[in-house]
């Protein structure tokens, strides 16, 4: 017969036992409810943000099909118009934001307002800091088709002579990222303090050396060459609308009757146009061509041997702006050459580094610019920048544009109860509706 005092110990060594048990138990269930109030938290927090670029996209689609005509800046202001909101009975919030050196805009980025790293010439790569004439023709290199490497730049065989697991991509670059793996680039040289490459300044980017990465603690964003450059301006997605807020007029392939409708010009001016267009020529040759010199036959004699009177009609400043805004060649939406700076967004300083845009001209650009509150709305527009000529505008007509079809949403969600935040950063590219998404990142 066991003694008392042994199963007193069995007891009390059970019910410490059950106690361990009921406390491990508690312990999990605790940290299982906190994971599940998490992963609640962090969901609404993903929801908000994509509502922010639902809203962005919405807007995007809005100003698409019904432009307003009047202004180059009015989607600029409805973008930060819906940049905040709130959902799920204001359980969480969403903000759209992007940079405006040195602050920060509500609304998406336009990506054309950087230079398109796949169509900038080597002139205009080293212009900006940290560039070197090594780093911009190895950039060259990357992107071009050939194996041939430029007098300092580099091909499959520099790569393979210091043993990379890589070599280069002999095509235009999908992500600014990948320039980090072109040969003498350093993360540094990109991204800077920006080390998400998402813009803003986020609280990691901005405590010194208390986390990385190392940044200086002065509440404004380095963002290295990120702030100068995208690779996602193309327009290789499709053409784009025009003003009309309808699809634009392939050159190529339009009759006569269309275009002369669309752009409101006669059927001969019409059939010059499409008669030249379908022997090479380009858009941009209308900006400092005339029609009567398109087409050999300029005249027709009078009887009697009068003065000839012209076959066809030169077309005015204002048919050459909505021929520009509502038509298109293919060879314009072909990467690599598509990807323009959009004058109405573009800063002051990522404008001086186009190198094809002179001091002089810049300096007149800009001071133009900042004296029309609406923007320019035709390409055309230009024209009213001193010194500027129909020639000039031909000369920059391959580099800038008024109207942008790519842009960056980042949006960040927040779950209000927890502070739970979940960002998220989609590429929205409008040259079709429904809007295509063309990347999308969730942090």
């Amino acid at each position: 017969m066991p003694r008392p005092g042994f199963a007193t110990f069995i007891v009390l060594w059970t019910i410490a036992l059950a106690a361990i048990i009921v406390v491990a138990l508690q312990s999990i269930s605790h940290r299982q409810a906190a994971a599940g109030r998490y992963a609640v938290a962090r969901a609404r927090a993903y929801w908000a943000a994509r509502a922010g670029v639902e809203a962005q996209i919405a807007e995007l689609t809005k100003d698409t099909l019904t432009p307003d005509q009047n202004s180059a800046l009015s989607l600029r202001d409805s973008l930060a118009n819906v940049a905040r909101g709130t959902l799920f009975k204001g359980a969480a919030s969403y903000r759209v934001q992007h940079p405006e050196f040195p602050d920060v805009r509500d609304g998406a980025l336009d990506a054309h307002s950087r230079i398109n790293i796949n169509v900038v010439t080597p002139e205009s790569l080293v212009l900006v800091p940290d560039m070197d004439t090594g780093i911009a023709e190895a950039l060259v290199d990357w992107i071009d088709e050939d194996d041939e490497p430029e007098p300092n730049g580099a091909e499959e065989s520099q790569y393979a002579s210091i043993r990379s697991t890589y070599k280069p991509r002999n095509a235009p670059m999908r992500a600014l990222r990948e320039l980090e793996l072109v040969l003498g680039v350093s993360p540094e040289y990109l991204r800077g303090e920006d080390w998400n490459l998402n813009g803003l300044l986020d609280p990691n980017e901005n405590d010194g050396d208390a986390s990385f990465p190392p940044d200086n603690p002065d509440g404004q964003l380095n963002a290295g060459w990120s702030r100068y450059f995208t690779a996602y301006s193309d327009e290789s997605a499709g053409p784009g609308y025009g003003l009309s807020g309808q699809p634009r007029i392939d050159l190529t392939t339009a009759s006569a009757d269309d275009l002369s409708r669309r752009v409101s010009i006669d059927a001969t001016q019409a059939e010059t146009i499409l008669a030249y267009v379908s022997t090479g020529g380009s858009l941009g040759d209308f900006l400092d061509t005339d029609l009567q010199s398109m087409t050999p036959n300029t005249g027709n004699q009078l009887n009697g041997g009068g003065q000839a009177q012209p076959s066809v009609q030169n077309l005015t400043i204002e048919q050459i702006g909505v021929l520009l805004d509502e038509t298109y060649t293919p060879s314009e939406t072909e990467v690599p050459r598509s990807g323009k700076v959009n004058i109405n967004s573009v800063d002051s300083e990522t404008l001086s580094y186009i190198s094809e845009i002179s001091s002089s001209q810049l300096d007149a650009l800009l001071a133009e610019r900042d004296a029309r509150s609406d923007g320019f709305i035709h390409f055309t527009d230009l024209l009213d920048v001193p010194s500027f000529t129909r020639e000039t505008l031909a000369e920059l007509y391959p580099y800038l544009s008024v109207k942008s079809n790519v842009f960056v949403a980042v949006s960040r969600g927040r779950d209000e109860a927890t502070g739970v935040e979940v960002e998220v950063q989609a590429v929205l590219d409008r040259s079709k509706i429904p809007v295509i998404i063309k990347d999308l990142i969730v942090r």
